[in-house]
């Protein structure tokens, strides 16, 4: 009988699955878990969370009384904190995993597949502080002195500030 060698092009994972290794049973059940809370969290808020939402929701961590959600935008974040009592008493009430849930915490995760995003985004944040570091010099520009005129003039009260405004568009 011969032996199979791996493929040396393979990636570790399938090195580590040819070879009988797995995840530690600890790792394993935590998963397990996590993806029951998943599809348990997906079937209860069906009705509640958008959909776009909805797909991206991951449960990342449950303890009895915090559960904590990955959605993959600030957005998705922002909405579920804002409505996060309304969605606690739906989980409370339906369903007996999270009966005693007091909490729902959101954290941001990227996908890993949006690497080309934050390469290009990284991309464009050094060419904006470029841009800010030619422009630092430059005098104000005739609309941003105007725009300051006009606030010290009419909408500040502060003595001080507004002669500090004043003095600013002057130099």
């Amino acid at each position: 009988m011969s032996k199979k060698n791996p493929n040396r092009l393979a990636t570790l994972i399938d090195h580590q699955a040819f070879a009988g290794s797995a995840l530690p049973q600890s790792l394993s059940d935590s998963m397990r878990l996590y993806v029951q809370a998943t599809t348990e969290i997906k079937a209860l808020l069906v009705d509640c969370l958008p959909e776009e939402i909805l797909n991206s929701c991951w449960v990342v961590g449950l303890t009895s009384e915090q559960l904590t959600l990955s959605v993959e935008s600030v957005t998705a974040a922002n909405h579920i904190r804002y409505l996060q009592s309304a969605y606690l008493q739906v989980l409370t009430e339906q369903s007996i995993t999270f009966k005693q849930l007091k909490q729902i915490r959101v954290v941001v995760a990227k996908k890993s597949a949006d690497n080309h995003y934050s390469k290009s985004s990284s991309a464009l944040s050094e060419s904006r502080s470029m841009s800010v570091k030619a422009h630092e010099n430059q005098a104000l520009s005739q609309n941003t002195k105007r725009t300051i005129a006009q606030t010290a003039e009419h909408v500040t009260t502060d003595e001080n500030l507004k002669k500090a405004l004043l003095r600013l568009i002057n130099s």
